[in-house]
């Protein structure tokens, strides 16, 4: 049923779906021309292409045994977390809560340098047992592109898990306690059938992340058997310079990508009625140290590869203390093109126009949404997760070649402009996902109040329901921001020596093995995502409280 004034939400959301259409839609059809240019040919060798599908039987293996390990990981995290309080709970929840925030181009990198070859992990055990071999060789296979995923998507799991299992009353449970019920029976049988849309939910947004897992891949999988559809078409634009094979492949990748998105997005209506979190029982004597050891486990797989990075920026492969990576920083060096502080002047500035573009588009799209119970713009906001980031990359190529042959617009203009479009196609669903639940959770009291004391739909839009909606809009601006400041696969895509941000630059240092110099930039960048995450986190406990 639509509300009052859904029309005036209706055309507020009409520019950002448009230009959302206008940035997604143009660049998927000049992939289809290209593809098509040589009359098809190109996309029936892909489809006819035994390798095609051994690529995609990779992709989808990969990313559905780093979902699986990622939820059943955090499954047994989740069960104390979600019933028992001690003192540091809050603390590890929000830690759980930076796993969107921390770039993934930082978790490469944290890998390489505590579970490389001569990584602190492998050093410290070569000297604990006395040997010269790698006692665990993890990076280059495929069990490090799992490792690395789990690493990445496990707090999300848990994150989610928890909230969700907080919610559950726990009348049933006990009722099967009375009767003789053991534990595990009574989670199979009424716990986890409770939880299946929360785990569903993980799942499905865990598999499509790792679905188009590009620089996890490409880095610490090192090794062509290991390739995916994104690395393949990275490989095909930039070694092979093949544009209508590439183009053909990512045409491919689209497709299912699209069906997997529909396959794993049903329409289910959400339930009415408030949700509280139960009363959480104070962990003491046995639960106590079950917290501890599990909060010690979370925090020693967590920790080590982020706080590698920042040991390594002061430190040469030696063990010697050196600065020499900082003042390159202040030298605008490395040797790479544009320099250290160009990277992070660039990187800065399109996650702030990202940011902000994506919170006026995000706001509009959610409340036309909430406002008129649809699921069509949902859907819409959605269609980017239907394209990989490298496939979006690859389609602002066609369009920056387009405008730059038509228009003759500067190389360096365009390509930023590129890298801007791409990064909020790609960020734009997950802040329309974040404003959402604020715009619902808006009281038609009020709304209708206002009405009734004469104010218009835009007066009460302005002077009741974007206020409530200001903590919201708050942290998808910091979590757009974030994404956008770590965004790699699209931009290496688009940057071409034109374009350098500090997660291609940290990408790049970490191919010409200078770990040290990425790591010092790697520091730079963790820092500016935990400020971003911290001032946000800040701003939405005050506006919870308030």
């Amino acid at each position: 049923m639509r509300k009052k004034g859904s029309g005036y939400y209706l055309l507020k959301a009409v520019p950002a779906v448009l230009l959302l259409l206008l940035l997604f839609i143009i660049p998927i059809l000049l992939i289809f021309s290209n593809a098509f240019q040589d009359g098809g040919k190109a996309i029936l060798e892909v489809l006819k292409d035994d390798y095609t599908y051994h690529l995609l039987s990779f992709t989808l293996r990969q990313a559905l045994i780093s979902a699986l390990v990622s939820v059943a990981l955090a499954i047994p995290f989740s069960a104390f977390f979600s019933k028992y309080a001690f003192p540091w709970r809050k603390a590890l929840l929000t830690v759980s809560q930076l796993a969107f925030t921390i770039p993934t181009i930082l978790v490469v990198l944290g890998f390489v340098i505590w579970y490389g070859n001569n990584g602190y992990l492998n050093n410290a055990l070569r000297t604990m047992l006395g040997v010269s071999y790698t006692p665990l060789p993890v990076l280059y296979s495929f069990s490090a592109i799992i490792l690395a995923h789990v690493y990445l998507n496990f707090p999300i799991a848990f994150a989610l898990l928890t909230a969700s299992w907080s919610t559950l009353p726990e009348t049933q449970e006990n009722a099967a306690y009375t009767v003789g019920s053991g534990r595990l029976r009574t989670f199979m049988r009424i716990t986890l059938p409770r939880l299946r849309g929360s785990l569903a939910s993980a799942f499905i947004l865990i598999f499509l992340f790792c679905f188009s897992s590009f620089a996890i891949v490409m880095v610490l999988g090192g090794n062509p058997a290991y390739s995916t559809l994104e690395t393949e078409i990275y490989r095909r634009v930039h070694v092979s310079a093949d544009l209508v094979s590439a183009s053909a492949l990512a045409l491919f990748t689209f497709a299912v990508n699209a069906l997997l998105l529909a396959i794993t997005t049903p329409g289910r209506k959400a339930r009415k009625g408030e949700r509280r979190e139960r009363t959480l029982k104070k962990a003491k004597g046995a639960k106590m140290l079950e917290a501890i050891v599990l909060s010690f486990l979370m925090l020693l797989f967590l920790v080590p590869p982020i706080a590698a990075i920042a040991i390594r920026a002061f430190y040469t492969k030696d063990g010697i203390f050196s600065l020499k990576a900082w003042e390159g920083i202040s030298g605008r060096g490395f040797g790479l093109i544009g320099g250290s502080i160009d990277a992070l002047i660039t990187s800065l500035v399109i996650g702030i126009i990202v940011a902000l573009l994506s919170v006026w588009m995000g706001s509009s799209i959610a409340m036309a949404s909430a406002k008129r119970n649809s699921r069509l713009l949902p859907f819409i906001s959605s269609l980017p997760m239907a394209s990989g980031s490298v496939t979006m990359g690859l389609g602002f190529i066609f369009v920056t070649s387009f405008i730059f042959t038509s228009l003759g617009i500067r190389s360096y203009c365009l390509s930023l402009l590129s890298v801007i479009a791409a990064h909020l196609v790609i960020v734009l669903p997950f802040s329309v996902r974040t404003i959402t639940p604020g715009a619902r959770m808006i009281p038609d009291s009020l709304s209708n109040a206002a009405y009734t004391l004469g104010r218009s739909t835009g007066r009460t839009y302005r002077e009741i329901e974007k206020p409530l909606l200001a903590p919201y809009r708050r942290k998808a601006f910091a979590f757009s921001f974030a994404l956008s400041l770590g965004e790699v696969n699209a931009t290496l895509m688009l940057s071409s020596g034109n374009v350098e941000t500090l997660p291609v630059l940290i990408y790049r240092m970490i191919g010409n093995y200078d770990y040290q110099g990425a790591a010092a930039l790697g520091t730079i960048l963790l820092a500016e995502a935990l400020i971003v995450f911290a001032v946000g986190e800040a701003r939405w406990r005050k506006d919870a409280v308030l």
